[in-house]
């Protein structure tokens, strides 16, 4: 299955809109302007940095806050990975080869008894609960924001490509559906809980703390 993930490029200009036109072709990324962003709701499943746009001191700060997102960096010599990054291609590169570094490190998660991983739900027997594409693209967003409430907003768009103004049930019916499938009791949700603002995937002492 084919997931939206989202996906940060931080290079010169042209270098940038080569790879933003290389990356929107093959359709599976949801794709952002700059670096990781501040919080952990900004925080995108993959990021690329040219050494020029790499601020590792920006990117101790969010490891140190817990930040998951699979960093790969684009340098002119051979190097071993800075603390914090998880990979480095050396110019000239081929975007075979950059597409296979990112796509490396899936958002992964447990849902209550559940494991997310790779884009798949299982139970605890390993068997397969089926999921539509965007219902495994929501827990994938969910997923990487490590028990974090996503807002509405940015579920909407990274998930859909909406708007902040979009006006829509779509969200919400995907949820409901989704809780059918994971809660014993849909209406009193324990794993994909709603937040003031948005959603969030309950984490295992809220889980161990509910019986």
């Amino acid at each position: 299955m084919s997931l939206p993930r989202t996906l940060s490029i931080a290079a010169e200009p042209q270098l940038r809109a080569t790879l933003v036109e290389q990356f929107a072709a093959l359709g599976r990324y949801a794709l952002r302007v700059g670096g990781l962003g501040a919080t952990a709701e900004e925080w995108p499943d993959a990021a690329i940095f040219d050494e020029a746009q790499f601020n590792p001191d920006a990117l101790a700060g969010a490891r140190a806050r817990g930040c998951k997102t699979r960093i790969v960096l684009i340098a002119d010599a051979r190097r071993s990975p800075p603390e914090g990054v998880d990979a480095v291609i050396l110019r000239p590169f081929r975007f075979a080869e950059l597409v296979t570094l990112i796509d490396a490190a899936p958002a992964s998660a447990d849902v209550g008894p559940y494991r997310f991983e790779a884009g798949e739900l299982r139970t605890p027997s390993g068997a397969r609960v089926k999921l539509t594409e965007k219902e495994a693209a929501i827990l994938a967003r969910l997923a990487r924001a490590q028990g974090a409430t996503v807002s509405r907003e940015a579920l909407l768009r990274d998930v859909w490509g909406y708007g902040p103004n979009m006006s829509t049930r779509t969200l919400e019916t995907h949820i409901h559906r989704l809780r059918r499938k994971l809660e014993p009791i849909p209406d009193r949700p324990r794993w994909l809980k709603t937040e003031r603002d948005g959603y969030r995937l309950a984490a295992a002492s809220e889980e161990n703390s509910a019986f």
